[in-house]
């Protein structure tokens, strides 16, 4: 028994939860050959009830084979998908829904590639609770707010104004981080970095994600009350039409 509460539900905890998952940090056997070093130390924990440590488990693995094998990832997470992200689509043949199989060439090299559709449930599922672990790491207390995911990863042929407006949005975020003065965190940088704007006018702040030096992954963090909001609809509204009005 944990004496402590839940990160996100503050219900009692009953066990340590990793942050972001484990599993995504390689294990030594698969690539410390190779890179010389362990990825499995200094790694974030926080408790949990069994609710949301079951919910959490059963996304994991989804989520370290769908962010391993994309292209434009690190040389570790092309070493992870041949090793331990291999062993997981034998043990399950349908933990990818896979469209196509293809090779493309990088610097005169030749790279397996799959398609597969992407379940955007499930990846929103796994980014919130990893935002939610961390909010409560640096601050010893549970989110309360609303949570908004942004990111380039969800880019669809089959939803062009979602594709869009995760484009524009992350162009955004991207311009404001570059002013962001507070610290970029993570011990294993190779696998997993973090790192939180200041809080604005609006109670907001954005988390920026990073796994493996190729996938970023923005969550906001809004912490406005009903009453707050009315107060900042105009002006909330004003920057939306701004940014987003043909897309609404």
């Amino acid at each position: 028994m944990v004496d402590k509460s839940c990160y996100w539900c503050e219900k009692g905890a009953t066990s340590m939860e990793h942050v972001p998952p484990r599993c995504l940090f390689p294990q030594d056997k698969d690539v410390k050959h190779i890179f010389n070093k362990s990825f499995r130390e200094h790694l974030i924990t926080v408790p949990s009830c069994d609710e949301h440590n079951l919910q959490k488990s059963n996304l994991d693995e989804y989520l370290m084979v769908t962010l391993s094998g994309k292209v434009g990832n690190n040389a570790l997470a092309y070493a992870q998908t041949l090793t331990k992200i291999e062993r997981s689509r034998m043990r399950n043949s349908k933990l990818l829904d896979i469209v196509n199989n293809e090779i493309i060439k990088i610097n005169d090299k030749e790279l397996p590639v799959l398609w597969v559709n992407i379940d955007t449930e499930k990846l929103n599922l796994s980014f919130e609770s990893i935002a939610r672990g961390l909010y409560y790491h640096e601050n010893n207390k549970s989110f309360k707010g609303k949570i908004t995911i942004v990111s380039k990863l969800f880019n669809h042929p089959d939803d062009l104004e979602g594709t869009e407006f995760n484009i524009r949005a992350s162009k955004m975020i991207e311009s404001e981080r570059r002013h962001w003065s507070t610290e970029l965190k993570g011990e294993n940088k190779e696998v997993f970095s973090y790192q939180f704007s200041q809080i604005d006018d609006f109670k907001t702040q954005t988390l920026a994600l990073n796994f493996f030096e190729g996938i970023d992954v923005y969550v906001i963090l809004n912490e406005l009350t009903e009453k707050d909001y009315k107060e900042a609809k105009l002006k909330l509204s004003f920057l939306n039409k701004v940014f987003f009005g043909d897309l609404q």
